[in-house]
C-alpha cells in the first residue's frame, strides 16, 4: 500500500516550506540555494519516477505534503457507511489507487473529479484519496500557432471510517463537487450531509476561539436589528446626534447638546424610541469588521460596547500548536455560512488533527 511520500506531485513539492526544500536538496547533495521554485526544479528531476527514493526523500516531510494553505470542508455519514469505503472504491475503478498512481490523459480530464491515488495514514482507518479534475483552460502560443491546454487541480480527500467522516481540503463549493463524485463512485451507497462546524458551538466565533486555545483577531458581522421601516429622515437623525455630541466635545455647551437631542428625538416616534441607539447606529449597514494585530478582540471597549447588538458572520482565529516540540502560531478563518475553516498560514497534518478533534461534534 502506497502511502503519503509514494503519491507527492510536483504540486504539493512547491507547496513546502522553503527550509524543507532545503534541507531535501542537502540529503539528494543538491545546491541548496535559492527560491522555492528552483529547489523544486532541482528535486523533482531527481525523484520522479524512483518510488523508492522519493518515499525515503520526502518521508520527514509527509506532515507538510497534503497541508499548507487550504480550505478544510468536513462531511458526516449514517452510522457505518463509511466503514468499508476503501474496499468499495478500489472495487468501482480499474485498478487500485492505493497500489498506483494514474492521471488521465489531458484531452480526457473534464470537470468532473476523478480519482488518481490514494494513500494509507498511520491508522488501519485513516487514508487519504486524490481527485484530479478541469477547472478551466489556458491558451498557450507559439509563434502561429495556438492550443488550449487544460487547467487542473488536485483535491486530498482525508477518510476516517472509524468515526464516519470525511475532510475535502479544498474551498467549500469544490468539495461538494469532490463529495457527490465520491457517492455517484460507490453508487450513492452512502449518505452524506455536510458538517455545520460552528453548530455546536452556537455560531460563536469566539467559543470556537475558546476551543482552540486562541484568540480572536478579527470578526465579521451584521447588525442584530433589521429595521425595515428606518426612513431617511430617522437616519438622519441619528448623524445629527452623532454630531451634536461631536460638537459638545468641542465647545462644552450642554445646552445646546440637549436641544439638539430633543429634536431628533421627536423624529424617532414611539417606535424606536424603545430600540437602543447603538442598534440605530449600526442599522442600514451591511456588514462590520473589526480586528487587532496583537492579543485578543475581545476585551476591547469598542468591541465589548457593540458585540450585544452584532451578529456573527465569521471571523478569524490565532492559536499556538506545539509540534516536535516547537511551537507555533496558526491562524484560521471561520466560515459561518461556508460550513467551512480556511488556514491562512500553512498547516500540517498535526494541525489538521489539532483543529479536527476540537471543532467537530462527531
Amino acid at each position: 500500500m502506497q502511502r503519503i511520500p509514494d503519491i507527492a506531485m510536483w504540486s504539493d513539492l512547491v507547496n513546502l516550506p522553503r527550509e524543507v526544500l532545503r534541507d531535501i536538496c542537502i540529503n539528494l547533495g543538491l545546491p541548496e540555494k535559492g527560491s522555492v521554485d528552483e529547489l523544486c526544479e532541482r528535486i523533482w528531476p531527481k525523484i520522479k519516477g524512483d518510488k523508492e527514493l522519493q518515499n525515503r526523500v520526502l518521508s520527514n516531510a509527509k506532515s507538510n505534503l497534503f497541508g499548507g494553505k487550504t480550505s478544510v470542508t468536513w462531511f458526516t455519514f449514517d452510522k457505518g457507511d463509511l466503514a468499508g469505503l476503501k474496499d468499495r472504491v478500489i472495487s468501482s475503478l480499474p485498478y487500485n489507487p492505493f497500489e498506483c498512481l494514474r492521471v488521465p490523459d489531458a484531452q480526457d480530464i473534464t470537470s468532473e473529479p476523478v480519482i488518481i491515488s490514494g494513500a494509507v495514514g498511520e491508522t488501519k482507518d485513516e487514508y487519504y484519496l486524490r481527485f484530479m479534475y478541469r477547472i478551466g483552460n489556458a491558451r498557450y502560443t507559439y509563434g502561429m500557432d495556438m492550443e488550449y491546454r487544460p487547467r487542473t487541480e488536485i483535491t486530498t480527500v482525508y477518510f476516517n471510517e472509524s468515526k464516519d467522516f470525511i475532510e475535502v481540503r479544498t474551498e467549500p463549493k469544490k468539495a461538494e463537487k469532490v463529495a457527490r463524485s465520491l457517492a455517484m463512485l460507490t453508487q450513492q451507497q452512502i449518505s452524506l450531509e455536510q458538517v455545520r462546524v460552528a453548530a455546536p458551538f452556537g455560531f460563536n466565533t469566539e467559543l470556537i476561539a475558546d476551543a482552540l486555545g486562541g484568540e480572536l483577531i478579527d470578526q465579521k458581522a451584521k447588525p442584530e436589528l433589521l429595521l425595515e421601516n428606518f426612513s431617511e429622515e430617522q437616519a438622519k437623525a441619528v448623524v445629527d446626534i452623532l454630531s451634536a455630541l461631536d460638537t459638545y466635545f468641542g465647545n462644552e455647551n450642554f445646552d445646546m447638546l440637549r436641544d439638539a437631542l430633543e429634536r431628533t428625538k421627536e423624529k424617532f416616534g414611539e417606535e424606536f424610541l424603545a430600540i437602543p441607539f447603538t442598534a440605530l447606529i449600526l442599522n442600514g449597514l451591511d456588514k462590520i469588521g473589526m480586528g487587532v494585530t496583537d492579543g485578543d478582540l475581545r476585551g476591547r471597549p469598542l468591541y465589548d460596547f457593540l458585540r450585544p447588538h452584532l451578529q456573527p458572520q465569521g471571523g478569524y482565529v490565532r492559536f499556538p500548536f506545539t509540534e516536535n516540540g516547537i511551537t507555533k502560531i496558526h491562524t484560521i478563518r471561520i466560515g459561518l455560512t461556508t460550513n467551512s475553516i480556511q488556514f491562512v498560514s500553512a498547516a500540517t497534518e498535526g494541525v489538521f488533527g489539532y483543529v479536527r478533534d476540537r471543532l467537530l461534534a462527531l
